[in-house]
């Protein structure tokens, strides 16, 4: 069966699944049992399935269900209250069980010691004996609560698992080439390099290198410039009056405002238009709808502003000074080919689905592989999201 959706994760196999779950529910609160279990005596037998799936016969000697058993009770006797007997003390098996029935739970501790052993027999039995690794949770092919009819304590039991794992890939004999998937090309479509997104970021680089020159007290501000202002606000009435004070954040002294479109509440920059040092404003703004403070958003206001400073701004010319200043050695081509390059990964992810698809339809095109169901269920869940 030919692939493409997937092949690149078919790349990615490691032994990152750390933990599995038995494909069934359990009746009581999942642990931990037993890390000293195994299954040394007899050892487990695999049958291999179509589609990358196994089936694995795990054979558990008496010892190991004893073991699990034992384990189980002694857990469950930690969470049980049962009349007669303190919280945490020991309760015999027997008790256990038939508490558990009591409440509809019949053969529950067994069922429960067969989950334990599958969960903490099916990894070493799969990795170490037959150097397989699974994907997804196995099950096994009879649920452990009918196994639990016939489960003693004490007395070996087979139990049987089926199980996805991930499969062996055939590779196309490609010329001079031993692993021919090394230096894979796709074809893609991408849109064209945005100029204006680089052009921008070389103007925010600037801008954060800006050179402050003092204005003429004379001199009217203008775009571009800079001020520092004493600031005092009031909320807006209907009729257009002040009304009340707008809280201390909301106004401010020594505050420096930069003359420049969409960098503050609508209308201040352009309040301050003309002004002189010296000169005294009153200022009408609408605050941002998306305001974190909602007591102000939306709202227009009123602001007394005093100008007692103005600068005037200038950007550096982008030179190697300039670089050199960005970064120690730095060269101005060199600050622009690194932008470049930032700017082109940025963009890059909005078009990785499209990457990754020509890269899986052409790993495609060289490999044979069985796509183990669970794989193909993910991939699904994945493109639904």
């Amino acid at each position: 069966m030919r692939i493409s959706s997937i092949a690149l994760a078919l790349l990615a196999v490691s032994g990152s699944v750390t933990s599995f779950a038995p494909n069934n529910v359990l009746l009581l609160p999942q642990r931990r049992f037993l890390s000293h279990l195994s299954m040394s005596e007899n050892g487990s037998t695999l049958t291999r399935l179509p589609e990358s799936a196994v089936e694995l016969t795990l054979k558990i000697p008496g010892s190991a269900t004893k073991a699990a058993y034992d384990k189980t009770c002694t857990e469950l006797s930690k969470d049980l209250s049962i009349p007669g007997f303190r919280k945490g003390a020991k309760i015999s098996p027997k008790v256990l069980e038939q508490n558990m029935a009591a409440k509809g739970g019949r053969n529950a501790l067994k069922a429960q010691a067969i989950n334990s052993l599958l969960e903490n027999l099916i990894e070493p039995a799969l990795k170490e004996e037959h150097g397989l690794d699974p994907i997804g949770q196995p099950a096994l092919t009879i649920p452990a609560d009918v196994l639990a009819d016939d489960f003693v304590p004490g007395e070996p039991i087979d139990l049987v698992v089926k199980c996805d794992v991930w499969p062996d890939i055939s590779w196309a004999t490609v010329e001079g080439q031993e692993k021919p998937y090394i230096g894979l090309t796709g074809k893609y479509k991408r849109g064209p390099y945005d100029e204006a997104k680089f052009n921008k970021a070389l103007t925010d680089l600037r801008e954060r290198y800006a050179v402050l020159e003092p204005a003429g007290e004379d001199r009217e501000l203008e775009m571009g410039d800079a001020c520092r202002v004493n600031m005092v606000g009031y909320m807006a009435k209907e009729d257009g009056t002040k009304g009340d004070p707008l809280p201390n954040t909301a106004s401010g002294d020594n505050v420096e405002v930069i003359l420049g479109p969409g960098r503050y509440m609508e209308g201040l920059v352009e309040g301050l238009l003309g002004a002189k040092v010296g000169d005294e404003r009153t200022v009408k703004v609408s605050f941002p709808v998306n305001l974190r403070d909602k007591t102000l958003a939306g709202k227009g206001a009123i602001f007394d502003v005093s100008i007692f400073e103005a600068s005037i701004r200038s950007l550096p010319e982008v030179d190697d000074e300039f670089a050199n200043k960005v970064r120690a050695g730095l060269s101005a081509q060199g600050l622009k080919d690194e932008l470049q390059a930032a700017v082109d990964v940025e963009d890059a992810k909005q078009y990785a689905p499209a990457r990754n698809a020509a890269l899986g339809k052409s790993l495609s095109e060289i490999m044979d592989v069985e796509v183990p169901d669970t794989l193909v269920t993910n991939q699904a869940k994945e493109n639904l999201l």
